[in-house]
């Protein structure tokens, strides 16, 4: 075998694994959208600090203009009531904003 061919099948040992692997992490994710009382960089701070640390949280996103907080979890390990309850623990306010409340604040 030729040395450019034992390189060429390495490499496709190596890099297929790895994108199998995070198309699984990918999978079975769902993002939640929580209408919250932070109003200054450090809420927001304190909020992208700690919640990372709950089980099957993947990403945190912090919007200080629509005080919103949006979640990225794994549906299997965790929900959006426990993240709720997560973010309360934190000292603030936690609703659950569905899809269609965003749509109705959009039209008024």
């Amino acid at each position: 075998m030729k040395p450019t061919q034992k390189f060429f099948i390495t490499v496709l040992l190596v890099v297929v694994p790895i994108v199998l692997t995070a198309q699984e992490k990918t999978k079975g994710t769902e993002t939640v959208r929580f209408t919250t009382s932070i109003d200054c960089a450090n809420c927001a701070n304190k909020i992208m600090a700690n919640l990372p640390h709950e089980k099957g949280v993947r990403d945190v996103k912090c919007d200080l203009e629509t005080k919103e907080v949006a979640v990225t979890y794994q549906k299997d390990r965790n929900n959006p009531e426990q993240l709720k309850k997560a973010i309360e623990k934190l000292g603030f306010t936690a609703k659950v904003e569905k899809p269609e409340e965003k749509q109705a604040k959009k039209e008024k």
